[in-house]
């Protein structure tokens, strides 16, 4: 999970992203951790209010991609195997994200 706000220059959203190096579960937790509901990125004020949480990647295809690769090792089979067995496990990582992305979002401080 990524926590980004939405960029702007003085109360102008030019349409870009700002990236915060920190991540927290909720709005309330980032503040904690913030130390205040507001701070600076490139001199311009932003809120706590207006974080958002977006998924960092595909885990599932990663998965199947890994799996598929450690499945070479048992021939056809093994790769069959190893990228279904991958798929399923990167799919279950992407909705645990999901769930993590949800719950972000709908926070409140």
């Amino acid at each position: 999970m990524k926590l980004y706000v939405e960029e702007k220059v003085g109360s102008r959203p030019t349409g870009g992203k700002l990236y915060l190096d920190k991540i927290a579960p909720t709005k309330k937790d980032l503040a904690e951790l913030l130390g205040s509901k507001e701070f600076f990125i490139n001199d311009e004020k932003y809120f706590v209010s207006q974080v958002k949480a977006e998924k960092t990647s595909d885990a599932a295809a990663l998965g199947m991609v890994l799996g598929g690769a450690l499945g070479l090792i048992g021939g056809v089979y093994g790769v069959m195997a190893g990228g279904a067995l991958g798929g399923v496990l990167g799919k279950d990582a992407d909705i645990k994200e999901r769930e993590k992305v949800d719950k972000f979002n709908r926070s409140r401080l």
